[in-house]
């Protein structure tokens, strides 16, 4: 089942210097209970296609279905089942920790158990603290939290990650995949973070200037983009006549595309040539070397 499907969904504002398209023909598929990372420069238009998934935006043209919901004609349900923390979202500092959530919880006319909610996700503790006294990372906890407190189907963050060290981000990260597991929601991110959006996210799409370039797995990705995973071997000497796939990156140390047909030319003549293997180490894609290549090929 999909949780979002978009058919040429587009945003058009008037300004003063004409017609500006911030999000031009999104034709998007996301798989419900899964986690989507949004990637894209400043002004890529993630913002707006937050807005417009959420029904805080009409569309110039396209359609949407949300949860099986029409994006123009079911807006008022789409937004019950939907929950958004934008990048600016400003807790009330003089509230504790519990009042911020009994207030969202209002918000929202729901009724859920805050003291189990405390306790499930650690804020237990920090129940009767206001918040400006929490550290950013607490403070994005709550916020997330606050913005779940209906327990949507759907949970929309924009640059969760931004501002934490990188404890902050791992116990972010770890409670993230929590919510998933605990309520069964479709999780969307849009962030800089590349390296966290690659280890947590099922999919990834990457936008520029208002479209969706590419969309997919990260291993789909790759492919397209001609990227491979590598193999870093640690070898007692070098082979020879494997110039053509081997890269020698110190003395005994060689890295090979990860495929399946390389691996059998490489591992064989290692055979063949009584080479020992001593250790080996898988060097993965970085998103964010695909990230650049996207954007470049497409500037061109």
């Amino acid at each position: 089942m999909n949780a979002i499907i978009t058919d040429s969904l587009t945003k058009t504002f008037v300004s003063k210097i004409g017609p500006i398209e911030a999000v031009k023909d999104l034709s998007l598929m996301i798989k419900a209970n899964s986690i989507y990372g949004l990637i894209g420069h400043n002004g890529a238009g993630k913002t707006t296609a937050f807005m417009l998934l959420n029904t805080l935006l009409e569309p110039t043209r396209g359609s949407g279905w949300i949860l099986g919901l029409d994006l123009l004609k079911d807006q008022k349900r789409i937004r019950q089942l939907t929950g958004l923390l934008t990048e600016n979202l400003r807790l009330y500092d003089e509230l504790t920790v519990e009042e911020t959530l009994l207030f969202f919880a209002n918000l929202y006319g729901a009724s859920p158990n805050i003291p189990d909610l405390l306790e499930r996700f650690e804020l237990t503790e920090w129940r009767k603290q206001q918040v400006d006294r929490l550290s950013t990372g607490m403070r994005k906890k709550v916020a997330i939290l606050s913005a779940c407190i209906h327990r949507p189907r759907l949970l929309f963050l924009d640059e969760p990650f931004s501002g934490l060290d990188p404890l902050a981000m791992h116990g972010l990260r770890d409670f993230i995949n929590y919510l998933l597991e605990y309520t069964e929601m479709t999780v969307i991110i849009a962030s800089h973070n590349l390296k966290e959006l690659a280890g947590l996210c099922d999919e990834v799409g990457i936008m520029k200037e208002g479209q969706m370039v590419i969309s997919g797995t990260l291993t789909k990705i790759k492919q397209e983009y001609g990227f491979h995973d590598y193999l870093q071997l640690q070898v007692d000497r070098v082979p020879t006549g494997l110039e053509r796939l081997i890269t020698n990156l110190a003395p005994g140390i060689i890295s090979v595309a990860n495929t399946p047909e390389n691996l059998d030319v490489v591992l064989r003549t290692l055979r063949e040539q009584n080479i020992n293997v001593i250790d080996i180490e898988k060097q993965t894609a970085a998103l964010e070397d695909i990230y650049q290549r996207v954007y470049q090929e497409v500037a061109q």
